[in-house]
């Protein structure tokens, strides 16, 4: 099988061959970015290839299905570039730090600014989690696996404090859930009136995880 776009050709000969593979790549991280920015824009439902082809500025939808041959495919590849954009700019953050409350400190604010400055990708996630379903109409992710997401990123962070005796005991599982919600919060206020900076809402944030987590005197 051939696919041309009038630039590159795709052919099954070639399939092997390390060419081959970098222009693979290459064109599906340039449909994965058209689909965020289309997700964003026009959200999931108006989402087609035909707009995602006219965004990506290729001459044939047949170029995407032949790399996700099914829009959920796609959409499945989509928030699994931004799950890991998000993971890498946060971990990197609190991969940094020594002790656990600045691990959580860098942890709240690495999240909080990655949120602000990526407003498409955040956009495409949401609709996707929102509104793909399944063939029988279910909802495939739901608002859950972003909440189960940042959970499981805050709960060995406090759990690492309390072995290390700089926080005090408390539920480790209820504290990630409560600094979940706050951060979600914060996103809103950042969002609608009355709204707060970004440097405000980090610093309520930080200073809501201190005063919660630090040992009682």
């Amino acid at each position: 099988m051939r696919v041309t776009d009038g630039m590159s050709e795709v052919s099954e000969s070639s399939a092997g061959s390390p060419e081959r593979s970098l222009a693979a790549s290459a064109r599906r991280a340039q449909i994965v970015e058209a689909a965020i920015e289309t997700l964003a824009e026009c959200g999931h439902g108006q989402t087609t290839f035909a707009r995602i082809r006219q965004r990506a500025g290729i001459s044939s939808t047949r170029l995407i299905s032949y790399h996700f041959g099914t829009k959920g495919e796609l959409m499945d590849a989509v928030l699994e570039e931004v799950g890991l954009r998000a993971h890498q700019a946060i971990s990197q953050r609190v991969a940094g730090e020594s002790s656990a409350s600045g691990a959580l400190t860098a942890r709240i604010e690495a999240q909080v600014e990655w949120v602000a400055h990526n407003s498409s990708a955040v956009r495409a996630m949401s609709e996707i989690c929102r509104n793909e379903r399944d063939a029988e109409g279910v909802l495939r992710y739901g608002v859950e696996v972003t909440a189960r997401a940042n959970v499981e990123g805050l709960e060995p962070i406090l759990r690492a404090g309390q072995e290390s005796g700089e926080f005090r005991q408390f539920d480790t599982g209820l504290m990630a859930l409560t600094l979940k919600s706050a951060i979600d919060a914060a996103i809103v206020r950042m969002a609608r009136p009355p709204r707060l900076t970004l440097a405000q809402c980090v610093h309520e944030l930080t200073t809501l995880a201190h005063l919660a987590t630090r040992k009682e005197s």
